[in-house]
C-alpha cells in the first residue's frame, strides 16, 4: 500500500470510529507530514484523494488548513447514482430497492412528519393533479412527492438512497408516462398521504409497497430491463 492510501485508511478509521466529527481542524499540510512522518508531496496526494472522497475540506490563506467535512448526502446520492448505472443495474432491480427503502419510509413518515412536511406533501399533490398531462412534469412532480414523503421519514440514509435510485429511474417512468397512468398515480399518491396524514404507519407503509409493486411488475417496465 501506498503512503498516501494508508493515510487516507487512517482517516477513515479515526472518522468510523468518532475521533473526528465534521469541522474538527486537522492541522495544516506541514504539520500532517510531520505528523506521519512523510513528505509533503505525499501528503498533498493524501489529501487530494481525501477531499474527492468528501471527508476533509482544504482551505488556504492565514486562516487555513485542513478540515473535516461538513456531511453532504446529494453529494453521496450523485455519486450513488453514477455507479448504480455504471455497473448495470436493472430497472426491476431499481425498483425492488425503491419498494423497499419507500415502505420504511412512508411508515417512518406516519409517525415522524411535522406540520411542514404534511403541507409540503400536500402541495406537491396539488401541483401534480395539474400536470397529469404534462408527460415528463408530472414525471417530476411523482417524483418530488417520493422525496417528500422520504424527507418527512426523517432519516438521511433514505432519503439519499432514494434519491439515487430515483435518478436511475427517471428516463424509464417518463418513457411510460400517460395520461391513464399519471390518473393511477395521483390517485394512490393520495391514498398514501391520507394514511401518513392519519398516523397510520402500517397502513402507509402497505399501501407504498403496493404502489411500487404495481409498477415492478408492469409489462412495460419489464421490457425496459
Amino acid at each position: 500500500m501506498r503512503a498516501s492510501d494508508e493515510i487516507v485508511r487512517q482517516f477513515r478509521q479515526a472518522l468510523f470510529e468518532g475521533r473526528f466529527v465534521a469541522g474538527d481542524p486537522v492541522g495544516s499540510e506541514q504539520q500532517l507530514a510531520l505528523e506521519f512522518g512523510v513528505s509533503r508531496t505525499t501528503i498533498r496526494d493524501a489529501l487530494r484523494g481525501l477531499e474527492a472522497a468528501g471527508l476533509v475540506e482544504i482551505r488556504t490563506g492565514s486562516k487555513g488548513g485542513v478540515r473535516i467535512a461538513q456531511g453532504d448526502p446529494n453529494r453521496f446520492a450523485d455519486g450513488l447514482a453514477v455507479q448504480l448505472k455504471l455497473v448495470g443495474l436493472n430497472v426491476r432491480d431499481a425498483l425492488a430497492a425503491q419498494m423497499g427503502l419507500e415502505l420504511v419510509a412512508a411508515e417512518l413518515a406516519a409517525v415522524h412528519a411535522t406540520e411542514a412536511d404534511l403541507a409540503a406533501i400536500q402541495a406537491l399533490l396539488d401541483e401534480a393533479a395539474e400536470l397529469v398531462d404534462a408527460g415528463s412534469a408530472f414525471t417530476d412532480a411523482s417524483s418530488a412527492f417520493h422525496e417528500a414523503v422520504a424527507r418527512a421519514s426523517h432519516n438521511w440514509a433514505i432519503v439519499t438512497s432514494l434519491r439515487a435510485i430515483q435518478e436511475l429511474l427517471r428516463e424509464e417512468h417518463v418513457r411510460h408516462t400517460t395520461l391513464v397512468r399519471a390518473r393511477q398515480v395521483l390517485r394512490v399518491h393520495r391514498r398514501i398521504f391520507a394514511a401518513i396524514n392519519t398516523h397510520q404507519a402500517r397502513l402507509a407503509g402497505r399501501r407504498m409497497r403496493k404502489h411500487i409493486s404495481a409498477t415492478r411488475s408492469s409489462p412495460d417496465f419489464e421490457a425496459g430491463d
